[in-house]
């Protein structure tokens, strides 16, 4: 009898995280639309919550179990349904959308990278062996396109206010590739380049998807500083984008917020071109663990109007 009591526990541990995959996708949906409160629950949220909240803990152990195995095989992709689905569980443990948004933005983003950057010394070797050469003029204004974008990307970083022009040239490209696909016989040929466009298409999805993960994250954690930071050391690090950097550290300072965080929001001034006000965020961490830094910073801003390299 208690065999079967386990048995019924389990299969409705595993039909709670199933809903709470479906919910992650109403929920994100709900956001984008502006149709969600953080603190209004839908009738099925408030039942699911009461009948099984004390498994939550529970399901919420075996998914972090799933998320270290996948982690050590290297099934980057496996991670992302469990983080989701903790996020859903736990939407107050920060940890997870911290974690969740860096997996997107850096690992899968650099797993993307090094996929493209395999398939660019397939395409150098297979330059000189094709056999019919036809529409070559073409692939390879293509090609020079592409590289001009990643030495852009790779320059001035991935700033909102480019991301909708580079995706257009990407996927002007891959219609262009697809076309040429249809009347050549260098389909493997074209595969390749084809394959380094989705590459760069994917490194930028997946750098947005980290964002808005943290973005999600922050509508269940309003009070506290961690969000904000993360998404703000996200754009500055990863983006240089400076603007957004500054308005999501300069939300993080609101709240009790370790001192590290106005160190990253000087430099982030600095980034910007507000020289003023890093000048005044270094000189509030002159009482600080910070003071050695601040002080060095304080005379490179003043001195030459640079600090941060």
């Amino acid at each position: 009898m208690m065999e079967k009591n386990w048995i019924y526990i389990f299969i409705a541990i595993l039909s709670y995280i199933c809903l709470g995959f479906l919910q992650v996708s109403i929920d994100y949906q709900r956001e984008i639309e502006n149709l969600k409160s953080p603190i209004v629950l839908m009738p099925g949220e408030k039942a699911g919550s009461f009948i099984l909240s004390g498994f939550k803990g529970i399901a919420v152990d075996i998914l972090w179990l799933e998320i270290e195995k996948s982690w050590h095989s290297g099934q980057h992709y496996k991670i992302l349904p469990s983080l989701k689905a903790i996020s859903y569980l736990q939407p107050n443990y920060t940890t997870v959308w911290e974690i969740g948004a860096w997996h997107m933005a850096y690992n899968i983003f650099a797993k993307e990278a090094e996929r493209g950057r395999r398939l660019e010394r397939m395409f150098e070797r297979m330059k000189e062996k094709m056999d019919f050469k036809e529409n070559l003029g073409i692939i390879l204004e293509i090609e020079k396109g592409i590289k001009k974008i990643k030495e852009k990307i790779e320059r001035e970083g991935l700033p909102e206010r480019e991301n909708c022009e580079i995706i257009r040239k990407l996927k002007v490209y891959k219609s262009i590739i697809e076309n040429l696909k249809k009347d050549t016989k260098n389909y493997s040929f074209l595969r390749i380049i084809d394959g380094i466009v989705e590459s760069m298409l994917a490194q930028i999805f997946w750098y947005k998807s980290g964002i808005d993960f943290l973005k999600k994250g922050i509508v269940y954690n309003p009070d506290k500083y961690n969000l904000y930071f993360e998404l703000g050391w996200l754009y500055f690090d990863k983006g240089k984008d400076y603007k957004n950097a500054v308005k999501y550290l300069e939300k993080a300072i609101k709240f009790p917020h370790p001192e590290y965080v106005d160190d990253v929001l000087a430099h982030v001034y600095e980034k910007n071109g507000q020289i003023d006000k890093a000048i005044k965020q270094w000189e509030k961490l002159l009482d600080t663990n910070f003071r050695e830094i601040a002080k060095k910073a304080l005379r490179s801003l003043r001195k030459n109007g640079k600090f941060t390299p």
